[in-house]
């Protein structure tokens, strides 16, 4: 059983959503909390981020902390809700560092088909695994 547990998701991958949840919900300790966390990359990959005003990334980091919000309401029972945070930045690099300051014992994340980028750059759950001071399950 794990005690601090870390989602982060995709709603690209809203599909898997119920999986990741689930399992959380089957390995996380009677006293454990589950956290989520949203990762926008656009300022980073995006070739338009420089031309994205203050306000809209305010705006969307609004609407994603909502749909987070709602999420943990719906799927995560009181007494295992931990934080919720929407973070900017290179996914794989801002879930490791979001689990070592949160000290997770247990990341959860799912994971799309390969397509061609992956198989040469490799995937951001690919990265975590090899690269996580914890427990890692993704979720395909």
């Amino acid at each position: 059983m794990f005690k601090e547990i870390l989602l982060p998701l995709d709603f690209e991958h809203e599909n898997l959503s119920a999986q990741v949840v689930e399992s959380a919900l089957q390995l996380c300790h009677p006293e454990g909390r589950i956290h989520l966390l949203y990762v926008n990359p656009s300022r980073v990959h995006h070739a338009a981020a420089p031309f994205y005003s203050k306000e809209l990334l305010e705006k969307q980091d609004e609407a994603i902390r909502a749909q987070l919000d709602e999420f943990m309401q719906t799927h995560i029972p009181d007494e295992h809700r931990g934080r919720l945070e929407v973070r900017h930045g290179v996914v794989y690099d801002t879930i490791l560092a979001r689990a070592k300051k949160l000290a997770v014992n247990l990341i959860i994340m799912p994971a799309s088909r390969p397509g061609a980028e992956t198989y040469l750059l490799g995937s951001n759950s690919s990265k975590v695994v090899r690269h996580a001071d914890c427990a890692v399950l993704v979720v395909r």
